[in-house]
């Protein structure tokens, strides 16, 4: 895939400049008391959001146009709901928002299930086979990071630990473990953004010109710091630099593996989609919870997540995918 300085301009102002702007608003929320989520789900639109726009205001060929219109449609949506609720904030917007993404990712299956092949091969949309070494991927990825969780309560000891090995002997865990799957399906697009994005589009990008591995460690350290506005204004207002350095730490090793697994597969953008998706929800599984916001993270979590993220990922540098030449 070849791309130019224009449509890169057009993908960095609407996956950066997007979240960058929204940070005073981000601002007054937080002050006011009020839940930031919104923020982060919308977020994760813009990265695809930019991508889309950049290729059809290059009027490129083979553009699924329905599905990237349905998707900038929801993108925008997703958008104004993340405005109108720092100004309206009685609204339920947050609902809203969650319905958006429900209606968009059954209408976003559709159309792309109808669409030509043609069309899904030029934009990198296609499903490819390799499904077994998929499997093999997304278990390994599970595993590992079930390990860390285990490894992070066992360490904590006492109490903690007791209660956490009560939790497993529950129904609760392997109940949302199931509803997962099916909730992939209604709601794929937000992790879809993300990774067309990075993976699809600037990954590939910043390789033609650094080389395959240090292309894909500077999309890890993009990524990472993309997420700054939610680290400083919803999860971790209180130890905001050791949030952004944890992040850089996941975004900078778990892209790699994420590179990996979508060169692995045939440059296959669904499974590093898949993973994105058990790497946000499967916390509800681990932990029996979604609130991620309002973390308080020591310099010594930000350490222990750099050992486990750094044994576990940054080895895949070393796969046949890493050693082409720039």
């Amino acid at each position: 895939m070849k791309t130019n300085k224009k449509e890169l301009t057009v993908f960095a102002l609407c996956a950066y400049a997007i979240p960058f702007l929204m940070m005073p608003l981000l601002y007054i929320c937080l002050h006011n008391g009020q839940d930031t989520s919104i923020f982060a789900n919308a977020q994760m639109f813009y990265p695809a959001a930019g991508v889309m726009l950049a290729f059809l205001l290059a009027k490129r060929q083979d553009t699924p146009k329905r599905f990237y219109i349905l998707y900038l449609a929801a993108a925008a949506v997703m958008l104004a709901a993340s405005v109108l609720s720092a100004v309206m904030p009685q609204a339920p917007w947050l609902w809203i928002a969650n319905l958006v993404i429900v209606i968009a990712s059954v209408l976003g299956w559709i159309f792309l299930l109808t669409e030509k092949k043609t069309k899904r091969e030029a934009c990198g949309l296609r499903l490819h086979g390799k499904l077994l070494t998929a499997l093999g991927i997304c278990v390994y990825f599970l595993a590992v990071k079930t390990g860390m969780v285990f490894l992070s309560m066992a360490m904590q000891g006492g109490d903690s630990w007791a209660e956490y090995l009560a939790y497993w002997r529950t129904s609760a865990p392997w109940v949302i473990a199931v509803a997962l799957i099916p909730n992939f399906f209604l709601s794929f697009l937000p992790f879809f953004g993300e990774e067309y994005g990075w993976r699809y589009y600037l990954t590939p990008a910043l390789q033609n010109r650094l080389g395959a591995r240090r292309g894909a460690l500077a999309v890890g350290v993009l990524w990472g710091l993309w997420h700054l506005p939610l680290n400083l204004f919803f999860y971790s207002p209180e130890t905001s630099l050791q949030s952004i350095a944890s992040q850089l730490v996941v975004c900078v090793t778990m892209g790699v593996f994420f590179t990996f697994a979508y060169e692995k597969c045939g440059k296959n953008i669904w499974l590093p989609v898949l993973l994105h998706y058990l790497n946000n929800n499967m916390i509800l599984v681990w932990t029996g919870t979604a609130d991620i916001g309002n973390q308080v993270i020591a310099w010594g979590d930000v350490a222990f997540s750099a050992i486990m993220y750094g044994v576990v990922f940054l080895p895949f540098l070393a796969a046949k995918c890493y050693r082409k030449n720039k």
